[in-house]
């Protein structure tokens, strides 16, 4: 802990971070939460938010939760649901934790908004951060400004300020991708990324909200980076996709099928999903076999059959 909180070396500071953030989220999803641990961090914290020495960027990496493909290679048997139910947890703790710190540094960084890149970026990646944990805390002033953001100039606090509210079912969430859908929706490479955004979004509706995307009139199912921001939006959806009932997989098997039909290599890649199938626990992993199977007895591509035949074959 005394090299997250004080070391000179930006590399040690942040590998020790990460080793301990890892145990914080991993504690968390097994059922037990290390109190101790996460007050020690949030001393952590507090100490990094008020450090003048270190840039903005740097401030936002030691900062950083661990993503989800790095827990799961954590765990023996990984549960994507219950990962992404800690780190939500987490988020929301250090939010309440850390709030007077956090709204200290958000008012500091928010003058350097406007500069253009490279100035400016630190401060634009610390605030979707601050955003994020504040968001989960609930806090109405950081709700209020990342649905703000997306009406501003900068797409970086724009897509910021949707990250900050993607997983929290608010007025201000569905009035923020309504608007950025309205402002957008000529511009296929950038509505792209709120397709991915609806897809991933983690709400007992998730697959119905997928199937709404695919017939969406701005999807456009004949290219490959609309097709992927969908179905790899689900993908990423961990409530969603990995559902103990596994409808999740069904569900994506029975559109990679239909994908092979038109776009066999990007249906190919994305059968790539269930790779590590075995990795699971027996239940989670019975039912991606099955999604797997269900895959393999479809009339497929040589590409997708031949990704499929190695995830069922792998050890």
């Amino acid at each position: 802990m005394h090299l997250f909180a004080t070391d000179s070396d930006a590399f040690a500071r942040w590998d020790a971070g990460q080793q301990l953030l890892r145990g914080a989220a991993l504690a968390r999803a097994g059922g037990q939460a290390d109190d101790g641990l996460e007050e020690e961090l949030i001393d952590a914290f507090r100490r990094i938010l008020a450090d003048p020495s270190l840039a903005e960027s740097s401030r936002a990496a030691l900062l950083a939760l661990p993503g989800l493909p790095e827990l799961e290679e954590a765990m023996v048997e990984p549960d994507p649901p219950a990962l992404f139910s800690a780190l939500l947890a987490l988020r929301r703790r250090f939010g309440e934790a850390l709030a007077a710190p956090l709204d200290q540094a958000l008012e500091r960084i928010t003058p350097q908004w406007p500069l253009i890149w490279p100035a400016g970026c630190g401060d634009r990646r610390l605030t979707g951060l601050i955003w994020n944990w504040r968001v989960a805390a609930g806090d109405a002033g950081a709700i209020a400004a990342a649905r703000a953001a997306v009406d501003g100039r900068s797409m970086t606090l724009a897509r910021a300020g949707l990250q900050a509210l993607q997983c929290h079912a608010l007025p201000e969430r569905e009035a923020a991708m309504a608007a950025f859908h309205q402002r957008w929706q000529e511009r296929p490479v950038i509505l792209d990324a709120w397709f991915g955004l609806e897809a991933s979004a983690p709400f007992p509706d998730g697959l119905e909200r997928v199937e709404r995307l695919l017939r969406h009139p701005r999807f456009d199912p004949m290219a490959p980076n609309s097709v992927r921001s969908v179905l790899g939006g689900l993908a990423g959806n961990a409530p969603v996709f990995h559902a103990a009932d596994g409808s999740g997989y069904r569900f994506l098997a029975s559109r990679i099928a239909e994908l092979d039909r038109r776009n066999p290599i990007t249906a190919s890649r994305l059968a790539k999903v269930f790779s590590r199938w075995r990795s699971y626990g027996s239940g989670r992993s019975s039912q991606m076999g099955q999604a797997l199977e269900q895959l393999a007895a479809a009339d497929l591509s040589t590409n997708s059959r031949e990704v499929v035949e190695q995830c069922l074959g792998a050890a």
